[in-house]
């Protein structure tokens, strides 16, 4: 159970998602941070908040009927854009390869992330799975975010990147909370390593604490959930 954080009497109501690089599982961990949130009897909403290259839906093999593009030339609101996964658990999907989104100056990007935000009061805890970048993560966590939650690897290149998604954040938006999620571990004392680097660049150089809320093993079942959208129905089934 990697969700206590999300489940305490002040838990946070939006919790953004990030990665200084790719390749560390920050999609799928999303994944499983939401559906254990749910079948813990939370309304969860999982916000898939890249608006260039969104997958989730793919991962999840759903095939959504409008997405966030729509709300540029049609009437339709984000609540229309919602789509079930399971039980207690929604999507609000992203998109992929749409030039007009890509094109959407920062201004136009905020106003419309700010929009689809409004549809965040109706679930219990909304899970943001950040987009591509450093930027795309601090921009959405000075727009709605509670709580920044950092997933790295203990390799160098995943900890560097990871270092630097925390310095930006601290920069824009000080006041937001930072936990640190390690992934891929093959022990617990892999994640508590990792951390305390972590947490020493940030004393040192941050003048700020960071909490660390846990390590998820190296496990096979969530590499094939990032091939084929029935395992990751699965690993969803498995965590409610």
């Amino acid at each position: 159970m990697i969700t206590r954080f999300l489940l305490d009497d002040d838990a946070p109501h939006v919790v953004l998602v990030g990665s200084g690089k790719g390749g560390v599982g920050k999609s799928l961990l999303s994944i499983l941070l939401a559906a254990e949130a749910a079948s813990a009897g939370r309304r969860v909403l999982l916000f898939d908040a890249d608006l260039n290259i969104g997958t989730l839906h793919v991962l999840l093999g759903l095939r959504p009927a409008a997405r966030v593009d729509a709300l540029l030339d049609s009437p339709l609101e984000p609540d229309d854009l919602v789509c079930r996964v399971s039980r207690n658990l929604w999507l609000l999907p992203g998109t992929c390869g749409v030039e007009r989104l890509h094109d959407l100056s920062a201004l136009e990007r905020a106003r419309l992330e700010l929009r689809l935000s409004a549809v965040f009061s109706n679930y219990d805890l909304v899970i943001v799975d950040s987009g591509t970048g450093l930027d795309g993560a601090v921009r959405t966590a000075t727009i709605s975010a509670d709580r920044l939650v950092v997933v790295a690897t203990p390799e160098p290149a995943a900890l560097t990147g990871a270092y630097a998604l925390m310095k930006l954040a601290h920069l824009r938006t000080p006041e937001i909370p930072i936990d640190v999620l390690v992934n891929r571990c093959q022990s617990d004392a892999d994640g508590v390593a990792a951390f305390g680097k972590l947490a020493t660049a940030c004393d040192h150089f941050l003048n700020r604490e960071i909490r660390y809320v846990g390590a998820v093993a190296e496990d096979l079942s969530l590499a094939l959930a990032a091939r084929d959208p029935e395992q990751c129905l699965t690993m969803i089934r498995r965590a409610s």
